[in-house]
């Protein structure tokens, strides 16, 4: 019985936090602006990511996003743009998956409480060995 309970909130919680989430995507974009893939690319660029790693990055975080918001480095993923950490470990295991195959999982650092747009595309060319100067 307790488990339907907590399953019921847990689906309430996220319906209820879902136009919390909306309202300040929509007001960080307005601050901001909206960043094109060529530019969020670049900008990755800059902050020593691969190239295959940014635009794995943008594609997969579209999803997370509420328009007219789009992905930008500096963005905090649990903070921010609030996708939980099974969720971030999803986007690990799928994009290992998608750039190794089933070769073994690296033993390497945790990655950090909330991590960036651009510290997660760090991490990832860390799992794979790729730098911005030798990228797939």
């Amino acid at each position: 019985m307790w488990g339907v309970v907590g399953a019921l909130a847990l689906m309430g919680l996220f319906f209820a936090t879902m136009p919390i989430a909306r309202a300040r995507h929509a007001r960080l974009a307005k601050k901001r602006g909206r960043t094109t893939s060529e530019s969020f690319d670049a900008l990755m660029l800059r902050a020593g990511v691969s190239g295959t790693t940014s635009r794995y990055l943008w594609k997969n975080l579209q999803a997370y996003y509420h328009e007219p918001l789009t992905p930008h480095p500096d963005d905090r993923l649990e903070s921010v743009i609030a996708i939980d950490r099974p969720e971030i470990e999803g986007l690990v295991s799928h994009f290992w998956s998608t750039m190794r195959g089933h070769d073994a999982f690296p033993t390497r650092s945790p990655l950090r409480d909330d991590p960036t747009v651009a510290e997660l595309g760090r991490y990832f060319d860390s799992l794979t060995g790729w730098t911005v100067l030798r990228a797939a």
